[in-house]
């Protein structure tokens, strides 16, 4: 009896993962260019997701098709399909095809915008953003060649004999090529902008108008003549004695708490870290509807227990801030209990087990052997809690918009930009506030350090 065997063909033994990853990076390009690049002409406001949002909204003179709505989904088709086959090789084949329908897709109406121009189309060039899209989107269609194994072996040979041509590059350059990408993302997004921040600090500019160098003079009036400031820098302060304090120590007490084997411990955590999910406007809003001196859940209990004249909460000016930073304090509680629980995890129980043999009470175990055990958790807790108290902005502005002496820096400064348009006095206090940071962000990073040499 003549055995037959199953020959695979030229396709099922070819690896389709890098056919998905660059149709992965060709969706990508083309969603980027899509939203942030000229579309038509050069300015970069008249950008495809522009164009379709002003056709979405009926505004007129906006000569586009519905059509252009193509663009986006066969992106984000492409992007969803091609990390998919990246993700489960063993559909890479079906995802390669895919994706290349979602190509042709986007491909065919560039192509088909430039042969039937538009009302728009005909009045303005196609910008960056539309020639780039429609390279991307013959990307994604041409992505199904590189899986053919006879380009795929004549790519090899190219690629060797190039290879060979080139000079090597050194293995310990190798690291650095690959930070240079994200390195320079960060330099352009993160270090760029903070060293304008500081020359805008030493201007007048009001965001319109051409910056005006005055020196010192935002400075000089910031310490000297802004009452304001004051009142946020202290409340700033109120806001980290707190922070350090309370949420540190319920905090821990509950990690104590809940690390036993208590019935119903895996609910109360869950309950205690369920604050933390939320964002800081919608738990804003709740306190404040809390606070309601009318129909606030506090006034009423007060009420009716037999309280005559209950508090105004954050219309009281010595109150506000206090209900404000407790509102902040309920969030915190559970992050920082987390903390804890993942420290006291970390602690080896034979520890545990000698102090107790040797006769040590509960308090003295605490106190001498668990708490020095996490200590480098506390650093990490109370650094946290500081950043977060320096930074605190959006439940004042949620719950009192900096009114009833509740202001803080962050605050303060986002009212002097965007509401009195004096860019150069919030650069002002813009740098102030990075000082600030930048001492306990120094603190912690030499201890982190320090811990990593001893280590």
């Amino acid at each position: 009896m003549a055995v037959t065997t199953h020959r695979p063909s030229a396709y099922e033994s070819v690896d389709f993962s890098g056919a998905n990853f660059l149709g992965l990076v060709c969706a990508i390009v083309m969603l980027i260019a899509f939203i942030f690049m000229p579309w038509l002409g050069a300015e970069l406001s008249a950008n495809g997701a522009r164009y379709l949002a002003d056709y979405l909204s009926g505004t007129p003179g906006v000569a586009v098709t519905p059509l252009l709505a193509l663009i986006p989904v066969a992106a984000l088709a492409g992007a969803g399909l091609s990390l998919w086959g990246v993700l489960s090789p063993e559909h890479g084949r079906l995802v390669s095809l895919l994706t290349a329908l979602a190509g042709v897709a986007a491909a065919g109406y560039c192509i088909g915008t430039l042969a039937w121009p538009g009302e728009t189309s005909a009045t303005l060039p196609p910008g960056s953003g539309f020639w780039i899209t429609l390279a991307a989107a013959l990307g994604m269609v041409g992505q199904v060649a590189v899986t053919n194994p006879r380009l795929g072996a004549r790519w090899q040979s190219v690629t060797r004999t190039v290879s060979a041509r080139m000079p090597s590059i050194p293995h310990k350059a190798v690291p650095y090529l690959f930070l240079l990408p994200p390195l320079l993302l960060y330099l352009v997004w993160i270090i760029g902008p903070t060293f304008y921040t500081f020359y805008l600090s030493l201007t007048d500019w009001d965001g319109v108008s051409p910056p005006n160098y005055i020196g010192l003079a935002n400075y000089e009036r910031l310490f000297t003549r802004d009452r304001t400031f004051t009142e946020a820098l202290i409340n700033n302060a109120r806001w980290l004695a707190i922070f350090i304090t309370v949420p540190t120590t319920l905090g821990l007490g509950l990690a104590l708490v809940f690390n036993t084997e208590m019935k119903g411990s895996r609910f109360f955590k869950v309950s205690f870290y369920s604050p933390l999910v939320l964002s800081f406007p919608v738990i804003g809003l709740v306190w404040a509807w809390l606070y309601n001196p009318r129909l606030g859940l506090i006034n009423s209990f007060l009420t009716g227990v037999g309280v005559a004249d209950p508090p105004g909460w954050l219309g009281d000016r010595e109150l506000a801030i206090w209900c404000v930073i407790a509102a902040a304090v309920w969030r915190q509680v559970g992050y920082v209990m987390v903390l804890y629980l993942a420290g006291l995890k970390n602690i080896d129980p034979s520890l545990i087990d000698a102090a107790l043999v040797d006769g040590a009470d509960r308090w003295n175990l605490f106190r001498r052997v668990v708490l020095p055990l996490l200590a480098p958790v506390t650093t990490i807790v109370i650094v946290i809690s500081i950043i977060d108290s320096l930074r605190a902005f959006d439940l004042v502005a949620i719950m009192t918009r900096g009114g009833q002496s509740t202001q803080v820096l962050a605050n303060f400064m986002y009212m002097e930009a965007f509401n009195n348009y004096r860019m150069g006095y919030a650069g002002a206090i813009a740098v102030v506030l990075f000082a600030i940071s930048m001492v306990f962000i120094g603190f912690y990073l030499s201890r982190v350090v320090r811990d990593e040499l001893e280590y």
